[in-house]
């Protein structure tokens, strides 16, 4: 099976887009640089080289994929998960990133680590992002979709959408709570508001404590997904 996921490169006013080098030293300073390539000097002999090894993913690609091994830039391996990849640059504003692995969790493990490192570091001082938030896994040499997983920048966001209920009994005994405190601030007493205002006042601390446990809620979800969700498969 291989993934495959697009992203969008910084674009500098004077300098125009990151150039071949650059994003190659930035894909090395994660450490996935096979040890056959580390130990060549000359960096022409290492591109040689990354795109020698790279044609074992493209033997698995389908007959209409565009990819060609001298759009190769970078070639790596994760070794706990076993998977080979490739960054390839076809246009200026965008790298292609191609993983390959037998094994489907290895493969989403896989391409959710790569993807966390590239929006957790910046290239060049500014921050990369995935092309459509969208990760593709195909079945091995044809165009037939797998899976599809959609990126998450954002876990605050993520956060609110996937748990809206909590969001919901977070805000709005807030506001009930706000209401009452402020007539308690201004110093008017329920029994100016009779039915009413006494059910609202003895419903307050209901109130408060729906509230503190739906943001209690939101706080763990949150620190789920920004310590173990970067894509949602």
């Amino acid at each position: 099976m291989r993934a495959v996921f697009t992203v969008d490169l910084p674009f500098d006013q004077e300098n125009g887009y990151p150039d071949d080098m650059q994003i190659i030293q930035y894909l090395r300073s994660f450490g996935w640089e096979p040890v056959e390539v580390c130990e060549l000097v000359d960096e022409q002999t290492k591109l040689t080289k990354c795109r020698e090894m790279a044609n074992v993913l493209f033997q698995a690609m389908p007959p209409t994929a565009i990819s060609r091994p001298d759009h190769v830039i970078y070639y790596g391996y994760l070794a706990d998960d076993y998977t080979k990849f490739v960054a390839l640059r076809l246009v200026d504003g965008q790298i292609t990133f191609r993983l390959a692995n037998d094994v489907l969790t290895r493969l989403q493990t896989s391409a959710s680590k790569i993807i966390r490192k590239i929006l957790n570091n910046r290239l060049e001082g500014k921050h990369l992002q995935v092309s459509n938030q969208n990760v593709v896994i195909y079945e091995l040499g044809n165009d037939y979709i797998i899976l599809s997983g959609r990126v998450i920048p954002h876990p605050l966001f993520e956060t609110m959408r996937s748990d809206k209920k909590s969001v919901l009994l977070t805000i709005v005994p807030l506001i009930v709570f706000f209401f009452l405190a402020t007539f308690v601030l201004l110093g008017i007493s329920a029994e100016n508001f009779g039915f009413l205002g006494g059910s609202l006042e003895r419903i307050s601390t209901a109130l408060f404590t729906t509230s503190l446990v739906s943001f209690l809620s939101l706080v763990e979800t949150y620190i789920e997904i920004y310590r173990n969700k970067i894509v949602a498969w």
